[in-house]
């Protein structure tokens, strides 16, 4: 806690009448960490515009009202992140807008529902504390991978044919050694400079600014097609669901414990699956894509330095600025592509961190499984699965460890 601000616990505060949550601040260090989740976010909402024809000024819009609102009750730095697995099939398989937001809609009930009649609780019983640190280190791994092979398949820009690949490497490495040195040898705070100058430079260069523009408007209220309502739960919730719940629940409230322990007391899994349920739920009747709370993106918005729910909710309010002011939204896009890898790439070492605080050699042996099965497959839900499984296996045979030592005591004390 920085020196000079008062505990939100002291019972002097409660004396004197002043609130004793947590108190948002705005400073230097929020806004540099505002910037950490950025390398998911855009070329996540640019692929969904491309491939999807989802008019992005209203993901912008969306996700920018979540992440204010995430901001001002958690109190600390809730990512707000569009769901990975079903972006990769809502990609691959060219669903329309109308079928996904109906999709973010039963989503959003499907997770409230699990909240509301306790199923949350006795699912979060399967989720040992070598399971969440898997997730986690699968998810690190995978933001490196996705950060590095970002610079290598990508142009220079996410909406310009321009491709140097000897640039992109060549300053990505050397974005990764500022960004490193400073950020982690120094703990001085440079990506939120670094990425306006990146901003400012680009389009001094005259890279284009060209994004693709939609006809539909800002914002419409779309009710839920139910003749997608059970092709939405067979190819896109069902695949979605064990992720979100080990991600964006589970890993993602230990995460927050973590990384913010004297300011997360409103943080827990059952708190983080209704924000995702009722969000979820609001930009389902809104007609945008369905978000989470990936734990990836609170360590992103921690290595950047966020410490407050002001870093989300300065984000997210850029976002709305973003989606209302077309030149904004524009620029926006002027971020080179190697500053974007190496902000994955730093996020996810520090989601791979997370694993020093296990201890066991079972527990490290299912946590190095789960991140290696990810890695390898590049599907955390397979490796979720895999993970329990030999959670399970592992923890039967202590028990029979346990109970075969009692009966061999028992006999020899009869001896």
């Amino acid at each position: 806690m920085p020196a000079g601000e008062p505990r939100a616990d002291d019972p002097g505060r409660r004396l004197k009448g002043l609130p004793t949550q947590p108190r948002n601040r705005f400073g230097y260090s929020e806004w540099a960490g505002s910037i950490g989740d950025l390398g998911t976010l855009l070329p996540l909402a640019y692929a969904l515009a491309i491939s999807n024809h989802f008019p992005i000024e209203r993901l912008f819009l969306l996700w920018g009202l979540v992440y204010i609102g995430t901001g001002w009750y958690f109190r600390v730095p809730v990512a707000v992140q569009p769901l990975k697995v079903m972006s990769v099939i809502a990609l691959a398989k060219g669903f329309a807008p109308h079928q996904l937001s109906t999709a973010a809609w039963l989503f959003g009930l499907v997770m409230a529902g699990l909240v509301a009649t306790g199923l949350l609780g006795k699912i979060e019983r399967l989720f040992a504390p070598s399971i969440v640190r898997g997730i986690q280190l699968g998810v690190g791994l995978l933001l490196v991978q996705k950060g590095i092979q970002f610079v290598f398949d990508s142009g220079l820009y996410l909406h310009a044919d321009l491709s140097y690949p000897l640039l992109q490497v060549l300053g990505a490495g050397l974005i990764l050694l500022i960004l490193g040195y400073l950020q982690w040898a120094r703990g001085i705070q440079i990506g939120f400079p670094l990425l306006l100058a990146s901003i400012v430079a680009s389009a001094g260069a005259g890279v284009p600014m060209a994004m693709p523009r939609s006809s539909e408007p800002l914002l419409q209220l779309d009710h839920p097609g139910l003749d997608f309502l059970l092709p939405a739960l067979a190819f896109l919730i069902i695949p979605q669901l064990p992720l979100t719940l080990g991600n964006a629940v589970f890993a993602a409230s230990d995460a927050c414990h973590i990384f913010w322990p004297d300011r997360s007391e409103k943080v827990n899994p059952s708190r983080l699956a209704l924000s995702i349920g009722l969000s979820n739920v609001l930009i389902g009747l809104l007609g945008g894509f369905p978000i989470c709370h990936g734990s990836g993106g609170m360590g992103a918005h921690a290595r950047f330095g966020g410490k407050t729910g002001g870093t989300t909710i300065i984000l997210g309010s850029a976002l709305v600025l973003v989606a209302l002011v077309p030149v904004l939204r524009q620029a926006l896009f002027l971020v080179p592509v190697p500053l974007l890898g190496a902000l994955l790439v730093l996020s996810g070492l520090g989601m791979v961190q997370l694993i020093t605080r296990l201890r066991g050699a079972d527990n490290l042996s299912v946590a190095i499984l789960v991140g290696l099965v990810s890695l390898a497959t590049r599907n955390l839900t397979l490796a979720l699965l895999c993970g329990l499984g030999t959670e399970r296996l592992l923890h039967f045979v202590a028990l029979h460890r346990a109970a075969h030592r009692r009966l061999a005591d028992h006999a020899e004390r009869l001896s």
